[in-house]
């Protein structure tokens, strides 16, 4: 990763003689695209807030983004969960004040930077109950913890005394979900995971059994009788996919909400019909934009269950040149946990 210097094409949102260190890529490809560059500090639009960053989150959407898997302009800033103050206060945003301490979604990108606007709908004060929040849970939170309780509550349609399956069981939303499916009533948890260690890392997150993929259809034919699971969820993609139906209960429900794998598969029309079963789907920008509401009670019920300590959060922090090496290890399935940038490092 190199370091360069780039003009944002809007002059006109920009903060006149200010410069800012920001991530940036120019092109798709693998980690080495990513650059630390010096850009001009933004200005908060109407119904935005700027932040002065102190921790940013790093995400697997933002590997798929860098790998061209979704479509997206370049130069592209990444960077969707940023934890710091508020810099400065767009027109028509009520509820923030310069200085405050918040957590924000910062869904059009930007937020692995010093400074990033964010939409005022999507920014939590760090406040009440929220004002022990350490910086670091609150940026591994954001994403994280909020994606797991809608994958789990408005996608999966949790019910008490379920039996739930979380794919990618060590990762940050899978060790999240696993937390949460239990306070939500779960009767049982198991958690998929590509390796031993993984295995042994996710076991510390409320799970009945963590094992292997090859291990899983075993594994809950053995824990449900036979039933089968009333909802997996299904960040992982790739040819297990298509295996997923298999091990659903009757009317149960496969929740798709990444494709780590970058392969996905077809299923036919009538799939659903003849399998009863339910394929569904969560996507965090998605609810932004056509449930905004309930984008916001996720956010908020997911920090006030970290800030409680009924969710616990794994973070990893790195320095903000180190954003290349968070990627790899989270392409290459090596991580767990969570990694959170110190943006001021």
């Amino acid at each position: 990763m190199t370091d360069t210097s780039e003009t944002p094409a809007n002059e006109t949102s920009t903060t006149s003689g200010s410069r800012m260190r920001t991530v940036l890529f120019q092109s798709f490809g693998d980690p080495s695209v990513l650059a630390v560059a010096e850009v001009a500090v933004p200005a908060p639009q109407p119904g935005q807030i700027t932040i002065d960053v102190e921790y940013a989150g790093v995400n697997f959407a933002e590997v798929m983004f860098r790998r061209g898997q979704f479509p997206v302009d370049l130069p592209h800033f990444p960077g969707l969960e940023a934890v710091g103050t508020v810099r400065a206060v767009g027109d028509g945003v009520a509820g923030f004040e310069t200085g405050d301490r918040v957590a924000a979604l910062t869904l059009g990108g930007g937020g692995n930077a010093e400074v990033v606007a964010a939409g005022a709908e999507h920014a939590v004060r760090l406040d009440g109950e929220l004002a022990g929040l350490d910086g670091t849970l609150a940026a591994g939170a954001l994403c994280n913890v909020t994606t797991a309780l809608g994958v789990l509550t408005s996608a999966g349609h949790l019910a008490p005394g379920e039996t739930v399956v979380v794919l990618a069981a060590a990762g940050g939303v899978g060790t999240a979900a696993a937390q949460l499916a239990r306070s939500l009533g779960a009767a049982r948890v198991i958690g998929v995971t590509s390796s031993p260690a993984k295995a042994e890392y996710a076991r510390g997150y409320g799970y009945d059994s963590v094992v292997s993929y090859e291990e899983i259809e075993h594994e809950v034919a053995e824990r449900t009788g036979g039933a089968g699971a009333d909802l997996v969820l299904d960040s992982v993609g790739g040819a297990f996919r298509s295996s997923v139906t298999g091990l659903l209960a009757a009317f149960g429900r496969h929740v798709v909400f990444g494709n780590a794998a970058a392969e996905d598969v077809t299923f036919e029309g009538n799939h659903p019909w003849y399998t009863n079963s339910s394929l569904a789907g969560y996507n965090l920008g998605g609810v932004a934009g056509r449930a905004p509401a309930l984008l916001r009670a996720h956010l908020e019920r997911a920090l006030s269950e970290v800030a409680k300590g009924h969710v616990r959060v794994d973070v990893r922090v790195l320095p903000l040149k180190d954003v290349a090496h968070a990627h790899e290890l989270l392409e290459t399935r090596a991580s767990t946990g969570k990694y959170v940038l110190d943006v001021r490092s």
